[in-house]
C-alpha cells in the first residue's frame, strides 16, 4: 500500500467544511478502508494494517488541524464546524478500531497462544523436576529448562537406574537389618528365660543358704552367750581378788598414813610450843620496855576527866559542848583499851 495519505493536501476547506462536505470525504476514506483485505498471516500483511490504520489517523489530525486554522476566519460558523470535527473524530476513531480490529484480535491470539505455549512449557520443566525428585535428584530449574527432550529422558533414565538400584540396596539393608533384629529379640528372649531359670535356681539355693546361716547363728550365739557366762565369772573372780588385795593394801597405806600422821603431829606441836615460847618472850620483854610509858599514859587519860565541866545556859552551845564531850570520852576511851592491848 502507498504511503500517500487518503485524501489530498491541502484539504479543500470550501468543499470539505460545507453541508454534506464532510460526509463525502469520510465516506472517501472509508472506501478506501473497507476495500483493503486484511492479511495477519503475514508480516508484510501485519505491517499495511498498521500503515492503513496510521493512514486513517493521520487524516483525522489533517481534518481536525484544518478545521483549527479555519475557525478564526469562520467564526460564525464554529459550532457546525467543532460538530463536524467531533463528527469526524468519532467516526475515524471508529473506523480506526474496526480496520484494525483483525489486527488486534490477532495480536491477542497470538499474546494468548504465547501464554499458553509458555504456560505448556512450565509444566513439561515442572513435570521434568517432579520426575527427577521423585528418582532423589535436585536440579536447577534453568538447566532442566535448557535440555533437549532426549538429553532429559537419557538423564531421567540414567537416574531412574541408579535411583531403583539404590532402592533395591536400601530394601536389601532393611531387609538384613529386620533380620538381624529378630535374631537378637530371640536371642535376648532365650537369655531372658536363662537368666529366669538362673534366677529361680538362685533363689532356691538362697533359701537353702538362708536355712543354715540360721542354724549357724543359733549356734554361734549359744556359743557367744556361754563365753559371756565364763567370762563374766572370771571378771567376777577378778574383781573379788582385786578388791581383797584393794583393802589389803589400804589397810597397810593406812597404817603409813597414820604412823606419818603421828609424826608430823608430834613435829608440829613442838615447832607451836618453840614458837609460842619464844612469842611469850618477845610479849615480856615488850611489856617490860612499854611499862613506864603506859602506866604514864594511862594516869594522863583517868586524870583528864577530872576537869571541871563548865555550865552553859544558851543551848545550842551547851548541845556544842555535850557532843564535843562525847567525842573526847570516846576517843580517850579508845586510846585507854589502845594502850591496855600493848601489854
Amino acid at each position: 500500500m502507498a504511503n500517500d495519505l487518503i485524501i489530498q493536501e491541502p484539504i479543500d476547506v470550501a468543499k470539505v467544511f460545507t453541508a454534506g462536505g464532510m460526509e463525502g470525504v469520510l465516506k472517501e476514506i472509508e472506501a478506501v478502508a473497507l476495500a483493503h483485505v486484511p492479511d495477519v498471516e503475514t508480516d508484510s500483511g501485519r505491517l499495511d494494517i498498521a500503515s492503513l490504520a496510521y493512514k486513517i489517523a493521520r487524516s483525522k489530525t489533517l481534518i481536525d488541524s484544518t478545521g483549527k486554522e479555519v475557525i478564526s476566519d469562520w467564526k460564525k460558523k464554529t459550532d457546525r464546524i467543532n460538530g463536524l470535527r467531533k463528527q469526524a473524530r468519532d467516526f475515524l476513531d471508529d473506523l480506526k478500531t474496526k480496520v484494525r480490529q483483525p489486527l488486534s484480535d490477532w495480536e491477542f491470539a497470538e499474546q494468548k497462544r504465547k501464554a499458553e505455549e509458555d504456560a505448556r512449557q512450565e509444566a513439561v520443566i515442572k513435570k521434568r523436576v517432579a520426575d527427577l525428585l521423585a528418582v532423589e535428584v535436585i536440579i536447577s530449574f534453568l538447566e532442566v529448562a535448557t535440555m533437549t527432550d532426549d538429553e532429559f529422558q537419557c538423564l531421567l533414565g540414567d537416574k531412574t537406574f541408579e535411583f531403583e538400584e539404590r532402592k533395591k540396596a536400601k530394601a536389601e539393608a532393611e531387609a538384613a537389618e529386620k533380620k538381624r533384629l529378630e535374631k537378637e529379640a530371640a536371642d535376648r528372649k532365650a537369655e531372658d528365660e536363662r537368666l529366669a531359670k538362673q534366677k529361680k535356681e538362685q533363689e532356691v539355693e538362697a533359701e537353702r543358704l538362708a536355712k543354715i546361716q540360721i542354724e549357724i547363728e543359733a549356734k554361734f550365739k549359744a556359743v557367744a552367750d556361754e563365753k559371756k557366762r565364763i567370762e563374766r565369772e572370771w571378771q567376777e573372780t577378778k574383781d573379788r581378788i582385786a578388791r581383797k588385795e584393794a583393802d589389803k593394801q589400804a589397810a597397810e597405806n593406812a597404817k603409813i598414813q597414820a604412823k606419818k600422821d603421828a609424826e608430823d603431829l608430834a613435829k608440829h606441836q613442838a615447832k607451836e610450843a618453840a614458837e609460842a615460847e619464844e612469842i611469850a618472850k618477845i610479849k615480856a620483854a615488850r611489856r617490860e620496855a612499854l611499862k613506864p610509858d603506859k602506866e604514864k599514859l594511862i594516869d594522863w587519860i583517868k586524870g583528864y576527866g577530872t576537869n571541871p565541866i563548865p555550865e552553859i545556859e544558851n543551848k545550842e552551845v551547851a548541845e556544842i559542848l555535850r557532843v564535843g564531850l562525847e567525842y573526847i570520852n570516846k576517843t580517850l576511851n579508845d586510846m585507854l583499851i589502845q594502850v591496855e592491848e600493848l601489854l
